[in-house]
């Protein structure tokens, strides 16, 4: 009879644990579905002439023919 209640306690202590690591990674499945969909969608933006020239200016600052870059430095009154 003990055996079985312990037994009892124990498959319920585990069965608790799984209940919650089932929680846990529904969690993270539904995050990195998220990341998924947004991956995708800059995929899709990769594929357009234009949104890769404004990145090609804004991170590696390059021009168009007869085009001047000018950075100005950040200040107070950026920050507003």
């Amino acid at each position: 009879m003990i055996f079985a209640v312990s037994t009892l306690i124990t498959q319920n202590v585990a069965l608790d644990e799984k209940v919650q690591q089932k929680q846990e990674l529904k969690g993270k499945l539904a995050e990195l579905k998220k990341d998924e969909t947004l991956l995708k969608e800059e995929i899709v933006k990769l594929n357009d002439d234009d949104y890769i020239a404004k990145i090609a200016r804004r991170d590696y600052f390059l021009s168009e023919k007869g085009e001047i870059i000018f950075t100005l430095p950040k200040g107070k009154e950026d920050s507003d």
